[in-house]
């Protein structure tokens, strides 16, 4: 018989993350434990607003142009992601976690592999799965095509 494989499955954004595993009895998925830092990623946008734009002038032309408006609370994604990887670290080692299964934005994936040093990740999927009920996981987590 061919023991399964024990994955904690972390689904984050920019702001939510949740720690979910599978129950072996039932099958179903059980969040484990939450983080909820989208105050602190209103708070970075907010402050972005208040910014006035840069400027720049055209090379061509009297023209001018809008520059530096980037998406403000990109760093605040990233120290996000870091906070996550570290909380993942953690609960693995804990549970005793073979491996993690990584779902999240594809802009975030990467940062949030990097962030993991090295950890056994079973599989990614790009999509934000945090708003997903327990329930409905099953759907997403159970394909095989994101095993890998």
């Amino acid at each position: 018989m061919v023991k399964a494989k024990k994955i904690l499955f972390v689904l984050a954004d920019g702001g939510r993350a949740r720690f979910v595993a599978k129950v072996p009895a039932s099958g179903d998925y059980a969040t484990l434990e939450t983080l909820d830092h989208a105050e602190a990623l209103r708070d970075a946008r907010a402050a972005a607003r208040g910014a006035p734009a840069g400027r720049s002038f055209e090379s061509a032309g009297p023209g001018r142009h809008v520059v530096g408006k980037e998406d403000a609370s990109k760093e605040t994604k990233l120290a996000f992601m870091g906070e996550v990887a570290a909380r993942a670290k953690v609960l693995a080692h804990e549970g005793g976690y073979e491996s993690m299964f990584l779902a999240a934005p594809t802009t975030l994936l990467g940062v949030f592999r990097d962030e993991l040093d090295g950890e056994a990740v079973a599989g990614s999927l790009g999509k934000d799965l945090t708003k997903i009920p327990d329930h409905d996981l099953g759907r997403w987590l159970d394909s095989p095509s994101w095993v890998g």
